[in-house]
């Protein structure tokens, strides 16, 4: 009797931690899975002095990139994700850097005078809330996050294969030398032909995305 009375506690208790476990999760994102839907957000202030909602987005794919202007690995890929928005330049594709982090150095201000420095050609939004990037589970900058014309996650992860910082020298190094597999670029151009892309997920690679109160 005395153990049936501690044992039912104890299974109530397993099955509210199996209840509360993340059920739509990835192979790397504990958060969603492939085919997640975009969440919505609304009226973020941009570096171009407009404000971002998602449903000012008309074009047919998404691309959602969770930067740090601090971060040396995210100043190591800005060119080429200033190249990517080049290239797709003229298709339906909108690609939109996200900065969620509070410090002094990834705020507004700070995002303002990197962008204009870099030369980003895309939005770039911040987001003091962080809801967005919890909501995707994003860790690290830069983290991609590809949606296609249904708002449905057909990618997330890393820019290409190769991941690159900057040194204090302002010299760029590629962690596996120059890169040959284009994840997000091939992804769009799947999402873009309606088709599912060979590659759905990699593991991001970067600064870590500083959330509050953790």
């Amino acid at each position: 009797m005395h153990h049936r009375q501690w044992g039912i506690p104890c299974v109530l208790v397993m099955v509210g931690l199996l209840a509360s476990a993340p059920v739509h999760a990835g192979k790397y994102n504990t958060i969603v899975e492939i085919g997640a839907s975009l969440p919505q957000f609304k009226s973020l202030p941009a570096t171009d002095g407009t404000r971002l909602s998602s449903s000012d987005i008309k074009e047919d794919v998404v691309v959602l990139v969770f930067l740090a202007n601090h971060c040396p690995w995210v100043k190591g890929m800005d060119k080429d994700l200033i190249g990517l928005v080049d290239e797709m330049r003229g298709r339906s594709v909108r690609i939109v850097g996200v900065s969620v982090n509070h410090r002094e150095d990834d705020r507004l201000p700070a995002m303002k005078e990197h962008a204009a420095r870099v030369g980003y050609n895309f939005s770039y939004a911040f987001d003091e809330s962080q809801e967005l990037g919890r909501k995707l589970g994003a860790t690290r900058t830069p983290e991609y996050f590809v949606f296609d014309k249904d708002r449905k996650l057909v990618y997330m992860g890393l820019l290409h294969n190769s991941p690159a910082s900057m040194r204090r020298d302002g010299t760029v190094r590629y962690t596996k030398g120059e890169p040959s597999d284009f994840y997000v670029k091939d992804a769009i151009q799947a999402a873009l032909k309606g088709k599912g892309t060979a590659v759905s997920e990699t593991r991001a690679h970067g600064c870590n995305v500083e959330y509050q109160n953790e």
